[in-house]
């Protein structure tokens, strides 16, 4: 190995440790900002949504419902978790330039770094409470473990991806247009009907179906919960096309913010 060589690979690991450690704080600054400084706030962020979850399940269940062969609890459970995971991140992302402007002056930070300590926050919160939520149903209610839980990660890291894309998207309208990341939270109620917590694709009639495959939202829905229940159809369930949308969605946001910037120096 030539000296120049590992002088490349120590730059470039010095990089990377520099940019964890960055990332690693501002996670830690979303996380006091938004909870405060008590451990009870962070909790409370997890128990409340897990007990507002688990009590919907328990009201349906206990009406004896039943969504086609699926069980009902775990096939909305796991619609609207999925669902609520990207909504409440990528709302979240859109916001954070606002947010964190004042932090921008310094070299180290970038716009990229604050939308990723977002989502890594919400990530991680929204992984504890889905953890919660289908510990409940299995104790409760005797559901089933989850079939592939490899597969439900698949669809839920490419909706990590779809809501840094939209988030950045978001967040660089917000810059020119205060209403931006007010009219996205509106547009999610409509999107919440229309991507797949209620419906499985392959129910929808033929024309239907072939519209409704183009929202993204909803391959990661219908292939989170195709990772959960055994047997679930998931032949139309296209997660290449999630991902590829997240990529070109987080593609066109960080080019959105660059320009975004310098039309306000």
């Amino acid at each position: 190995m030539t000296a120049s060589l590992r002088r490349e690979l120590f730059e470039c690991r010095i990089g990377w440790q520099t940019f964890l450690r960055s990332l690693f704080a501002l996670v830690l600054r979303e996380a006091r900002v938004r909870h405060g400084r008590s451990r009870l706030g962070y909790a409370w962020a997890v128990l409340e949504p897990f007990a507002v979850t688990a009590a919907m399940i328990y009201f349906f269940v206990a009406l004896g419902r039943r969504g086609g062969s699926l069980d009902y609890a775990p096939f909305y459970a796991s619609g609207i978790l999925a669902f609520a995971y990207f909504r409440h991140a990528s709302s979240f992302i859109g916001l954070s330039l606002e947010a964190n402007g004042p932090l921008f002056s310094y070299p180290r930070v970038r716009e990229l770094d604050a939308a990723l300590a977002r989502l890594t926050l919400d990530t991680i919160t929204s992984l504890l409470i889905c953890t919660l939520v289908f510990t409940f149903m299995f104790f409760a209610f005797g559901a089933d473990p989850p079939r592939a839980l490899g597969q439900m990660l698949l669809a839920y890291f490419g909706l990590s991806l779809l809501a840094l894309g939209v988030g950045l998207n978001i967040a660089a309208l917000q810059r020119r247009f205060n209403m931006a990341a007010h009219v996205y939270n509106m547009l999610m109620a409509p999107a919440f009907v229309l991507s797949g917590v209620f419906f499985t694709l392959q129910s929808l009639p033929y024309e239907l179906r072939h519209i409704i495959a183009w929202n993204p939202i909803l391959h990661g829905v219908e292939g989170f919960r195709a990772g959960y229940l055994s047997g679930y159809p998931d032949h139309h369930i296209d997660l290449p096309y999630l991902y590829f949308m997240g990529l070109l969605l987080t593609f066109t946001g960080m080019i959105q913010i660059i320009l975004s910037k310098r039309g306000m120096e």
